[in-house]
C-alpha cells in the first residue's frame, strides 16, 4: 500500500480599491507554484494568484474587487511512455458571475474554469489537448490590477483568447544562440450565434461552419549578459457562417498575423505586440467587435525598476478598424466603436511573493456616436503563492 499526502499550502488573495473608475479593464501574470510530493512519483504543484477591479458606468465611483484571486492545480507524474510523461492542469477564477445582487451578491463571485488540459511531454516536444490559451495570446503588459484581463485587452492590440483544442509544442533549436520554439494549434470554431435558431442553441457562427480555427506560432529567445530578448510571429485563419446552421452558403474567412517582443537591458525593459486581421471578434480583436470587420492595434509598454522593490511603468496602446471598409461590406450598417485608445501608469512596489500597486488607466473609444472617455485610479495588493 502506498501512503499518499497532499499538503494545502495557501491561498493568493487580492483586493483593488478603485477611486473614480468607469470601465472593467484588468492583466495576466504567471504565478509561481509550491509542489507536493503525492507518492509514486508523482507531484501536486498548487498556484494561486490575484486583485482587479471591474467598475461601471459613466460617473465617480468608489469600489474594490476579489475577482482575479485564482488557483491553479497542476498534476505531474514520471514518464510513461520511454521519456514522455504526463501532466494535467486546471485553473479557476472568481469571474464566473455573483450570486445575486446587491447589497450581498456583489461580493460573492461565483468560481468558473480557465484551463483544463492534459499534457504528453518529454520537455522538447509537448503534445497538449484541453482548453488553453490560443497562439494569439502572447506578449502581457505588467500590472498589478488588470489581471484576468490584461491592460488593453480587447481594445487596445492586446488579442486572444482560450479554447479547447489540440496544441503541439516543438523546440527546434537548443543551446543555439537564438532558441526557437514553434507551437501548432487546431481549436474550436468561434463567433457570435446568428439567427434565432443558433442563438437558442448557443451556437456560434463559427461553430456552424463545422470548422477549426487554425493557428501556427514562432517564439524565439535569445539572452546575452544583462539583454534578453523574447519575441514571436502568429498567423490564424479560420470560418464562419455567417447565416448559422441548416443553410448552405459561402463561408466567411478571418485571417490575423501577430507579433509581439520583449527587450531587457539590465533594469529597463520595452515590449508590445501588433496584429492586423479580419472577423477576429472571437479573439478580442477589432476592439472585441464581431463579424466581417478589418483592422489593426498595437501596444506598448516601458518599465524600469529602480532597485529590488520599486518599479514604474508606462503603457499606452491603440485599436484602430476599419469603418469605412466595414460600411462598404455591410451596406446600412455602422461600427459602433470605431477607435480606442487606452494609457496606464503604475507604480509596483514587490517583497517576495507580496506586490502593491498604484495604478491610473485611461481609456478614450470613439463611437459613432461620439467620443467616450473613462479614468480609473486604482490601489491593488496582491500575494502569490
Amino acid at each position: 500500500m502506498t501512503s499518499r499526502k497532499a499538503l494545502f499550502s495557501g491561498f493568493a488573495v487580492a483586493l483593488v480599491l478603485v477611486v473614480a473608475g468607469t470601465l472593467p479593464l484588468p492583466a495576466q501574470q504567471a504565478p509561481a507554484g509550491q509542489v507536493v510530493k503525492l507518492g509514486e512519483g508523482e507531484t501536486l504543484t498548487i498556484r494561486a494568484a490575484a486583485p482587479a477591479l471591474q467598475p461601471g458606468g459613466r460617473q465617480g465611483i468608489f469600489d474594490g474587487d476579489v475577482r482575479n484571486t485564482r488557483i491553479n492545480f497542476t498534476f505531474n507524474a514520471p514518464p510513461v511512455l520511454g521519456t514522455f510523461a504526463p501532466r494535467a492542469t486546471i485553473e479557476a477564477d472568481f469571474f464566473g458571475a455573483f450570486n445575486g445582487v446587491p447589497p450581498f451578491g456583489d461580493e460573492q463571485p461565483q468560481f468558473r474554469v480557465r484551463f483544463a488540459y492534459v499534457d504528453l511531454t518529454n520537455g522538447h516536444t509537448t503534445l497538449r489537448i484541453g482548453q488553453f490559451w490560443s497562439p494569439m495570446f502572447g506578449e502581457v503588459p505588467v500590472s498589478v490590477t488588470h489581471l484576468a484581463f490584461p491592460i488593453g485587452y480587447g481594445a487596445t492590440g492586446m488579442v486572444g483568447w482560450r479554447f479547447p483544442g489540440i496544441y503541439l509544442y516543438q523546440d527546434l533549436t537548443s543551446g543555439a544562440p537564438v532558441n526557437v520554439q514553434l507551437q501548432l494549434a487546431v481549436m474550436k470554431g468561434s463567433g457570435p450565434a446568428i439567427g434565432a435558431k443558433d442563438i437558442g442553441t448557443n451556437i456560434g457562427s463559427g461553430e456552424a461552419s463545422g470548422l477549426p480555427q487554425l493557428e501556427g506560432r514562432l517564439n524565439f529567445t535569445r539572452k546575452s549578459g544583462t539583454f534578453s530578448w523574447t519575441g514571436y510571429v502568429v498567423g490564424h485563419t479560420d470560418w464562419k457562417d455567417t447565416t448559422g446552421t441548416g443553410t448552405n452558403t459561402p463561408l466567411m474567412s478571418a485571417w490575423g498575423f501577430e507579433t509581439g517582443h520583449n527587450f531587457t537591458v539590465d533594469r529597463f525593459t520595452l515590449h508590445g505586440n501588433f496584429y492586423v486581421g479580419k472577423a477576429l471578434g472571437q479573439q478580442f480583436a477589432h476592439i472585441t467587435q464581431q463579424g466581417n470587420v478589418r483592422g489593426w492595434g498595437a501596444w506598448a509598454q516601458a518599465g524600469y525598476e529602480f532597485d529590488p522593490h520599486w518599479s514604474a511603468w508606462v503603457y499606452a496602446g491603440m485599436d484602430q478598424p476599419n469603418a469605412q471598409q466595414y460600411a462598404i461590406d455591410n451596406p446600412g450598417l455602422s461600427l459602433a466603436r470605431q477607435l480606442s485608445h487606452d494609457y496606464d501608469a503604475l507604480l509596483r512596489f514587490r517583497a517576495g511573493r507580496y506586490a502593491l500597486g498604484l495604478e491610473y488607466f485611461r481609456a478614450v473609444t470613439l463611437w459613432n456616436t461620439g467620443r467616450a472617455d473613462a479614468d480609473q485610479i486604482a490601489i491593488s495588493a496582491l500575494f502569490t503563492l
